[in-house]
């Protein structure tokens, strides 16, 4: 029962880890489209947050969860996850902190989950951490291409 249970925690953290990471992207965009982000657009922005928050925490718990499984072995999937949760972590507080300027963090964060996202759901067991790392930068490099190309769509530039 309990490798079910840690599976379960695992989907839905990823799922609303990477769902409100998605969302906190967009209604940051949405909310600097007219140069300013008022009062509700913070506070749903900050309710989006607290999801992504729970979904992070729910991941990790089950990625400690999947270690104390007997006959765990580490994996370079297993890794990789530590690896970009604590990218994320890091970029979160960094943000938080207002030390990781905006111009960076929504793409290191949007490129970490989904890179996560990635790397969790599709067979990379045995893929080198080199490769795995690579395909972290590109999910870094298009996260940085869209983000700037929708800044410049839909952004109002400050004259």
């Amino acid at each position: 029962m309990f490798p079910i249970i840690i599976d379960v925690l695992f989907s839905l953290g990823l799922t609303w880890a990477v769902g409100s990471s998605t969302f906190a992207i967009t209604f940051y965009m949405v909310a600097l489209s007219d140069g300013t982000i008022d009062p509700s657009e913070k506070r749903l922005m900050h309710t989006v947050y607290h999801v992504l928050r729970i979904g992070q925490a729910l991941l990790i718990l089950a990625l400690i969860g999947f270690a104390l499984q007997p006959g765990f072995v580490v994996t370079n999937v297993y890794i990789a996850q530590w690896f970009l949760i604590g990218v994320v972590v890091l970029n979160g507080l960094l943000m938080t902190k207002h030390v990781m300027p905006m111009r960076f963090g929504p793409i290191l964060a949007g490129g970490s989950w989904y890179a996560l996202f990635f790397v969790s759901t599709l067979p990379f067991n045995e893929t080198p951490l080199w490769i795995i790392a690579t395909i972290y930068i590109g999910f870094l490099a298009f996260f940085y291409v869209c983000f700037n190309g929708f800044k410049k769509k839909f952004v109002k530039t400050q004259a």
